[in-house]
């Protein structure tokens, strides 16, 4: 090889080598671009979704409104007066016995009771307790 063959070939190599480069600033660019545009293409469709959303809800403001004006209007037509099934299911309530589920005294002071209020008596009042192993174990103290 000779001189000449040399600085050719380190020329061709210098002019492939900033071809590289600016293709890869172009790709970056480029990359870059595609990024901004996704991001313009969500938020666009999220205004989207917002401005159809804040039709819904005025639509739903208007029909709300008016449904109550109306209800206002008709409130002020007919007298309130009260209901007869009313007073006869408060009635039908009142006459329901209630029973008292007895207490079972406990020795230890650890226990939780569970009682239930129902309109039927309950066949058996469960009590639960701690043993003493866990009662011991809480009275421990670490320093």
């Amino acid at each position: 090889m000779t001189r000449s063959e040399l600085e050719e070939l380190r020329v061709k190599r210098a002019q492939l080598e900033e071809a590289t480069r600016s293709l890869k600033k172009k790709q970056k660019k480029l990359e870059d671009n595609v990024l901004i545009l996704e991001e313009r293409v969500i938020i666009e469709d999220l205004e989207n979704q917002q401005k159809q959303l804040n039709k819904k809800v005025s639509t739903l403001e208007k029909q709300k409104d008016g449904l109550q004006s109306k209800l206002k209007v008709e409130s002020d037509k007919a007298p309130i007066t009260p209901k007869k099934t009313n007073r006869k299911k408060a009635a039908a309530k009142s006459k329901r016995k209630v029973t008292s589920i007895p207490k079972v005294d406990s020795d230890e002071n650890d226990g939780v009771t569970i009682t239930a209020v129902v309109d039927r008596p309950v066949a058996k009042q469960k009590t639960v307790t701690k043993s003493k192993k866990q009662s011991a174990k809480k009275k421990r103290f670490f320093f």
